[in-house]
């Protein structure tokens, strides 16, 4: 894949301004738990899928969205990993580490298990 600056470019603005817009959001409302929820705002998600159907194809960004949905899976699982090891090993350091390996794993097997299914309703 060739690096285009323009590509960059365009995806830094519509990233940067979702992640600035969530933090400004975040700034305003008084239950910082939930306003935690808008920390996981797809922002990069939209502009990766929106670049790759612009640029790409649809079944580019609609590979792109469901890596974002298997990601989005793992972060669930690594959340609860997460505060499960910061209450149980009350190291943060070592449970940030294990949980971000979890994230990676569940990930993971969650991409696997729904390209499988994609491709067993293809058949």
């Amino acid at each position: 894949m060739k690096l285009d600056v323009q590509d960059l470019g365009i995806r830094f603005i519509f990233g940067g301004t979702a992640v600035a817009a969530c933090y400004i959001l975040l700034q305003h409302l008084p239950s910082k738990s939930f306003a935690g929820i808008f920390a996981a705002f797809p922002a990069l998600m939209a502009a990766a899928v929106i670049m790759a159907g612009h640029f790409g194809t649809s079944e580019q960004a609609a590979d792109i969205a469901l890596g974002a949905s298997a990601g989005m899976l793992g972060c669930t699982v690594c959340v609860f990993t997460a505060i499960f090891c910061m209450e149980h090993l009350n190291k943060w350091g070592l449970s940030m580490a294990i949980a971000l390996s979890v994230w990676f794993f569940s990930s993971y097997a969650a991409i696997m298990l729904m390209q499988g299914i994609i491709e067993k309703r293809k058949r």
